[in-house]
């Protein structure tokens, strides 16, 4: 496997159990601790960050076999890595859309962002990120062990 993807994939499993260890706080105990709700923040972006640079990755290497345009934005790499990986769902390529701009409020507009915001979004993207993990090994396993 290819040693960058490698490393991506060893990062966002490194703060995808950091996040599942934020999200077992209460809601009431997680908006109680702005240590707790600046971590979860940081490693939500470090997360989305992780999947933006395996699918990058992805997308450049599949460039040698196919004439994919470069992507013009975060949203754009998965929906270019949905159309590489034939049984990904356009709903989750939707949810993958959805992480890449929660990410640029992150970094952008983190004050806009509040507390109750963050916690829902971990809530209900906590297990895309092994979704995404699974089909990305999946994939690898079709297009370069095969």
């Amino acid at each position: 496997m290819d040693e960058k993807l490698k490393e991506q994939l060893k990062l966002l499993e490194k703060y995808r159990l950091w996040l599942e260890e934020i999200a077992a706080h209460s809601r009431e105990d997680y908006l109680r601790d702005g240590l707790l709700q600046g971590a979860a923040e940081r490693y939500l972006q470090m997360s989305i960050e992780s999947c933006i640079n395996i699918g990058n990755r992805i997308i450049s290497l599949a460039q040698f076999d196919k004439k994919i345009p470069a992507p013009e934005s975060y949203a754009d790499v998965f929906r270019k890595l949905g159309n590489l990986i034939e049984d990904m769902s356009s709903q989750f390529i939707n949810n993958l859309v959805s992480m890449a701009r929660f990410r640029n409020r992150l970094v952008h507009l983190y004050w806009e962002v509040e507390p109750e915001e963050a916690y829902d979004f971990l809530k209900l993207h906590i297990g895309d990120f092994i979704k995404f993990r699974d089909y990305i090994v999946s994939y690898l396993k079709d297009k370069f062990i095969a």
